[in-house]
């Protein structure tokens, strides 16, 4: 049952941060794109956090190992990616070189989306799927 939830929280983090990503991409001609883009994108961390969370007990309780395999180490590293992102795009309003921190907050975030696909191509392929 936690793998469900794992999967869906995972599936629906996804949706929300590339549709915040689309958003910051394409459509920063509308006039509410950045709150539009900060909503997306937290919500989708948090969504993300409570399926790596799932995932987390769900190796606990079935007494499993932690990091076992390159879909545990992709899933780890983007949630870390989403993390770094977030923090830069809060810090990127205070920063002094802005341009710089905004321009690494951008690639951190297309490097996150990245290693989310790579995580849940690796999961299927573990369920069966591929």
């Amino acid at each position: 049952m936690l793998i469900i939830a794992h999967l869906s929280l995972m599936i629906a983090a996804l949706l929300c941060l590339t549709a915040g990503v689309g958003i910051a991409m394409f459509g920063r001609r509308k006039k509410n794109w950045l709150p539009l883009h900060k909503r997306l994108n937290s919500a989708g961390g948090l969504i993300l956090i409570a399926g790596g969370a799932a995932a987390f007990v769900n190796v606990v309780v079935s007494e499993g190992l932690h990091l076992a395999g390159l879909h545990q180490w992709f899933g780890l590293t983007a949630i870390i990616l989403c993390s770094i992102t977030w923090g830069l795009g809060i810090y990127s309003f205070k920063a002094k070189n802005k341009a710089a921190v905004r321009a690494i907050h951008r690639r951190s975030g297309r490097l996150a989306i990245i290693f989310m696909l790579a995580a849940l191509v690796l999961g299927l392929n573990i369920m069966g799927v591929f």
